[in-house]
C-alpha cells in the first residue's frame, strides 16, 4: 500500500510530484478522513489479498502530525487484520523533521524503515538542487534515526546538481559519507529536469547548467564502484542495500506485485479477479478534486489486457539484478547480450552495468517486440 501525503514546506525546483506548498499547518486531520475514506471505499478490491508493506510518501509525509500517521496505520492493520510488526511500514522524511520526538511517535506507531531526503552531504549542491536543509542536517537525522531505534534506515541521493562542477571518474564524497553513516540502504537518481518544473523553465531558457549526460552517467558508473566495493548490493536501477536489507515495498512494484495507492496523485495496480488483466487506477493531482471525494477523486482509470500486465513485468524485471527469464525475452535477449547490455545467468537474462544505464532504451525494446 502507498498513501501520498503531498504538502511540502516549499517545492524543490526540480519536483513533479503532486505536491501543495504548506501555507501554515495542512489540515492533518481532513486529509487522514479523506485517505480513510478512501481506504474503506477501496479495500474490498483488494481485501482477500496479504498485505506486506505501507510506504508514506510525498511530498513530505513526515510533516505529518504522528498521530494521523498512527491512526491511519491502525486502520489499515485492523482493515487487513495484521500485526504491524509483520509489515515493512516506511515514512520518507525530511532531514530536519527527525527529531527524537517524532522518531519515537512514529516507532509506536509500527513504522520501522525510514527513508530520508539526505540528497548530498555537501552544502554545495543542496543550494543547487533548492533544498531546505544544510549539509549537517542529513548526518544528523541518520545518526538520531539510528539511535531511535529505526535498524532500516535509507538515505536518498541526487546526482548532477547543476552548475556544480564533479570530476567523473571518481564517486561524488557523498557516497563515501553514505556509506560511512552506516545506513542499509541507498537510492542513487540521477537529476531528472522535467517540463512542469522550475528547473524545466530555466533549460528552456538556457541558463540551467546542467551536467552533460556523459559526465553524469560517468558519475553513475563511478557511484556504483564505490557503493558495490563497499558491500552494498546494486539491484536496481537506482537501488543499493546491505545484504538482506533490499526494499520490500519497491522490490513488490518491480516484480509485479498488487498495490494499493491512497491520496493525492497516488497510482494503484490491481489484477482482475480472473487473473485474466487488470486495471490501472491514477488518482487527482488537484487536492480539491480529492478531498471532495466520489468521481472526481479518480483522474484516470485504464484497463490492461493480460499480454500488457505481461510486458510490463518483463521490462520492469530488467531494472532489476534478478533480470527476467531468457525465454520470456526471446530475441531482445540475444540483442541485449551482444550489446553488452545483458549477461545470460542460467535461464535469465540479467542487466549490465549498462543494461542499467540503458533500462528506458530497454523498456522500449522489450514494449516493441512484444507489440510484434
Amino acid at each position: 500500500m502507498y498513501i501520498h501525503f503531498p504538502w511540502c514546506r516549499a517545492l524543490c525546483p526540480y519536483c513533479d510530484f503532486p505536491v501543495v506548498v504548506a501555507r501554515g499547518e495542512p489540515p492533518h486531520h481532513a486529509y487522514l478522513e479523506a485517505v480513510t475514506g478512501e481506504l474503506e471505499a477501496r479495500a474490498p478490491e483488494v481485501a482477500d489479498r496479504a498485505l506486506r508493506s505501507i510506504y508514506l510518501g510525498g511530498g513530505t509525509p513526515s510533516l505529518w502530525a504522528p498521530a494521523c500517521i498512527a491512526e491511519l496505520v491502525a486502520r489499515v492493520a485492523d482493515r487487513w487484520r495484521v500485526d504491524p510488526a509483520a509489515l515493512e511500514i516506511t515514512v520518507e522524511a525530511n532531514p530536519i523533521d527527525c527529531t527524537p520526538e517524532r522518531m519515537a511517535a512514529w516507532r509506536a506507531a509500527g513504522v520501522n524503515r525510514l527513508s530520508i531526503g539526505v540528497q548530498s552531504w555537501e552544502d554545495d549542491d543542496l543550494a543547487a538542487l533548492g533544498r531546505d536543509h544544510r549539509m549537517g542536517d542529513g548526518p544528523a537525522a541518520i545518526a538520531a534515526a539510528h539511535g531511535g531505534g529505526f535498524d532500516v534506515v535509507s538515505a536518498d541521493l541526487i546526482l548532477g546538481a547543476p552548475g556544480v562542477a564533479r570530476d567523473g571518474t571518481t564517486a561524488p564524497p557523498s557516497v563515501a559519507a553514505a556509506v560511512a553513516s552506516g545506513v542499509a540502504h541507498v537510492s542513487v537518481y540521477e537529476l531528472t529536469i522535467e517540463p512542469a518544473t522550475l528547473f524545466g523553465k530555466r533549460a528552456r531558457a538556457g541558463n540551467l547548467p546542467v551536467l552533460p549526460e556523459d559526465d553524469l552517467a560517468a558519475l553513475y558508473e563511478a557511484t556504483h564502484h564505490a557503493l558495490t566495493a563497499a558491500g552494498f548490493e546494486h539491484y536496481e536501477v537506482s537501488s543499493y542495500a546491505r545484504p538482506g536489507r533490499r526494499a520490500v515495498h519497491n522490490s513488490l512494484y518491480w516484480r509485479g506485485v498488487e498495490y494499493l495507492g491512497l491520496g493525492v496523485g497516488a497510482a494503484s495496480f490491481v489484477r482482475a479477479a480472473d487473473g485474466g488483466g487488470a486495471v490501472r487506477q491514477v488518482n487527482s493531482r488537484r487536492l480539491g478534486d480529492y478531498l471532495g471525494g466520489g468521481a472526481a477523486r479518480v483522474a484516470e482509470r485504464t484497463p490492461l489486457t493480460a499480454h500488457e500486465v505481461a510486458t510490463d513485468e518483463l521490462w520492469l524485471a530488467m531494472r532489476t539484478a534478478d533480470g527476467a527469464p531468457a525465454a520470456a525475452l526471446g530475441p531482445v535477449g540475444d540483442w541485449l547480450v551482444a550489446g553488452g547490455l545483458g549477461v545470460a545467468r542460467g535461464d535469465r537474462i540479467c542487466p549490465t552495468l549498462r543494461g542499467f544505464l540503458f533500462a528506458d532504451q530497454i523498456a522500449a525494446r522489450v514494449v516493441l517486440m512484444r507489440k510484434e
